[in-house]
């Protein structure tokens, strides 16, 4: 036994296993920055208000995308699920417009409303990689 462990941490340090080494990554995990929030905020306020209102709180055509509703809902979805949403369908007098660095940062910004630790790594704009983070309503 101590010698497959020995072979599968020398595997993992050449990457040949990292997948079987590898943690889940939740929404708990600190998957994206405080600055990558912060440009999102600035794109919400001016993509995302007119329909999801103030802080994503919802408004008149929109939902809200932040509390108890929208974690119950999005509940064990990837982040990847509401990264490709967002990039297909919003805006949704424009659907698809949007830069997928943008959405990458609008989604940042719904997981600090939403009260998810932000870490030192930014959530990269592409939806393979997100979708191997998933979304989880309460703390693990």
């Amino acid at each position: 036994m101590r010698q497959l462990k020995f072979w599968l941490l020398l595997l993992a340090g050449a990457g040949c296993v990292t997948p079987l080494m590898a943690q889940p990554q939740t929404v708990w995990s600190g998957v994206y920055s405080e600055a990558q929030a912060f440009r999102g905020e600035k794109v919400a306020e001016t993509t995302c208000l007119g329909c999801h209102g103030a802080g994503l709180a919802g408004g008149d055509s929109g939902p809200k995308l932040v509390g108890d509703k929208f974690l119950s809902d999005w509940n064990a979805a990837t982040v990847g699920d509401l990264f490709g949403l967002i990039l297909e369908k919003m805006p949704h007098d424009a659907p698809g417009t949007l830069k997928k660095e943008d959405v990458a940062s609008v989604t940042a910004y719904i997981l600090q409303l939403n009260n998810m630790p932000s870490g030192k790594q930014e959530l990269p704009p592409e939806s393979d990689t997100l979708a191997q983070i998933t979304i989880l309503a309460a703390r693990p």
